[in-house]
Parts: structure tokens; sequence; C-alpha cells
């Protein structure tokens, strides 16, 4: 609980204040908030530093002001210090701590320790992973395209692998929709002509697993679209969205009919996951689209007016997509 830090000459005022308007005793006035009359006579001898919450009530009770340069001390404000202290009085009566399993045992206890309650260590400084909590929306469903496309999950992280050049302006958008979903800082790694986003976290890992997404070989897994995406026409067309952005996009194709070059332009997702290919083929589908797949890992839209209508309907958060249908449609027009 927080705890309200003052003057002992403060203290003892302001509680003498609240005894003289309320007209009870310390027992009475100790019953309202089911604490013992000793700790409200210490509080009023300024023994101890007052429940900020107790004071509040009180305050606004029976019209008594705080008293001024007041500080709020946190809930286990004092326990960095108290652990310090405990731990060198510790080491100056017993040394050094045991054998490796003794150790083992005490970060066992440790770890339990942390998860009952995380507060509290995390204030003496201890690292304590963060509970992730995800709702279903637009923006974790494209998320999880992205995932399903370029994106990998292992024990302890996720990555999303993007063109360093290419896909710039993506990248941004990327770490930007990571940072809004989980609240966390991300990890941007350039290497070569990648660029690798991270965010690391078993609670991370955790939460989407959770979600349908599965950490390892997407490919080895077979993973497939989660079921709470492909029966959701909004979270669909946003998750095909983010998988298209990734592990497909728009291209020239070419044809030779009667001796002649045709250069045409289409859409495509290449994914080893049969699954996902299926699942991105039933999405367009439910959109009216007529999408063809050949060798069971690749997925192509070839006529024009689909492909315009695609970018109008499902849409695209990756720039360098929409940059290539313009030139198309600019040499068009020449």
């Amino acid at each position: 609980m927080a705890r309200l830090l003052v003057s002992k000459e403060e203290q003892k005022d302001y509680f003498s204040r609240i005894k003289l308007k309320s007209n009870l005793s310390w027992l009475e006035l100790a019953k309202q908030f089911r604490i013992s009359e000793k700790t409200m006579r210490d509080w009023a001898r300024a023994v101890y530093t007052p429940d900020y919450k107790i004071v509040k009530i009180l305050s606004r009770k029976y019209s008594v002001p705080l008293p001024l340069n007041t500080t709020i001390l946190p809930t286990y404000w004092y326990i960095k210090k108290s652990a310090s202290l405990g731990g060198f009085a510790r080491f100056k009566k017993y040394g050094a701590p045991g054998d490796r399993e003794t150790r083992r045992r005490a970060g066992i206890i440790s770890q339990q320790r942390r998860r009952e309650n995380p507060e509290k260590y995390r204030i003496i400084g201890c690292n304590i992973n963060k509970q992730i909590i995800l709702t279903r929306s637009k923006k974790l469903a494209e998320l999880f395209g992205i995932l399903l496309g370029d994106g990998s999950i292992t024990d302890y992280q996720i990555r999303i692998t993007l063109n360093r050049t290419t896909d710039k302006s993506y990248s941004i958008f990327v770490s930007k929709l990571l940072h809004e979903i989980f609240d966390q800082k991300v990890s941007m790694l350039f290497r070569e002509n990648v660029v690798n986003l991270a965010l690391s976290g078993v609670s991370i890992v955790k939460a989407l697993e959770g979600l349908g997404l599965k950490r390892g070989n997407k490919v080895k897994n077979q993973i497939c679209i989660p079921r709470w995406i492909l029966k959701n026409r909004i979270y669909a067309k946003a998750c095909l969205r983010g998988l298209i952005d990734t592990d497909g996009g728009v291209f020239f194709h070419k044809h030779i009919v009667a001796a002649k070059l045709y250069t045409h332009f289409g859409l495509s997702l290449s994914n080893h996951s049969l699954p996902i290919i299926y699942g991105a083929s039933k999405i367009l589908k439910s959109f009216s689209f007529d999408p063809s797949i050949q060798n069971k890992t690749k997925l192509y839209i070839y006529k024009l007016s689909e492909v315009i209508r695609y970018f109008k309907v499902i849409g695209s958060s990756n720039k360098k997509h929409h940059d290539r249908l313009d030139t198309y449609l600019s040499s068009r027009m020449k």
C-alpha cells in the first residue's frame, strides 16, 4: 500500500485534528478501516507512516486538509533498501552463497516468489516478466499475417525480417504496430540487406500461442491462419494484408503469344505452409476474388482488374507494392 510521508510534527497535528473533528476515539476510528487501535495510535504519534488511502478518506470525511509538502511513497518503497541491508548482513554472518545445488533450489524459490508478488520484486530491481494480455483486433490480425509471412517465433522472442532497402518505410510501420500492441520497445538490427525487428519475452510468445500461433519452424509445423481470424471478415482482410505485404506482392509476368511478347501485372503469395496458402485463398474467395494455386506453395491473381480491386478492398500497408502498381499503370497510359 502507498504511504504518506510528512514531518512528524505535521503528522501528529493532522491526526489530532482528525480526532477532534470526528469526536471519536482511536478505537472507533480504527474500526472504520478494520485496523487495530495500536496502528491508529502509532500513526497519531508519528511512529509509522500512515496508509495514504486511509488518510485521504479521513481527510474527505472529516474535512481536514492534508498536510502541505507531502510525499507519496509507493507500495514496498522500503524493500530495496531493506533487501540490500539484509543481503549484506547475511554475507557478513554466513559468507558467500552455497554450492550449485543450493543456489539452484534458491533460484527456484525466488522465481516462485516473483510470480506470486511481481510488484515487490520489480521495485527491488529484479527482472520480472510483464504480463501480456492480447485483445483480438484488426491491428493484431494484421500482425498475425506479418508473422505468418516474414516472422519467426522462438521460445523467448518474436522476429520479423524485412528488406533493408525496399521495405524501409514498411519496417517503420511494423515497428510502430509492434510497439502499439505490446507496449514495449522494439529492437531493430540492421545486417547487410535486411532489418530484423525483434521483441523478447516468454510472456509475448505465450500470448501469441494462446491465440493460435506456434513457436518453431512454420513449414515443419504446417501452421495455419487461426480460426478467430478466418471467421471474421475484418480480421481476415487485415491478416491477408499483412501476409501478402511480407510474403507476397505485385509482380510482372510475361507471355508469348504468336511470337509476340506480352507483359502483364499480377499479385502473388508464396509460402511453403500449405494451410496458409489455402487459408489465404479462402479469404480471397470470400471477397469474390478468383485466385489460382500452383504447386501448393504459390497463389496468384492474374487479372489486372482484380489486382486493382485487391488494393481497394484489402489494401496494403507496404509502400513498395503501391509504387509498383502506380508505375505499371502510368506506363500503360503512355
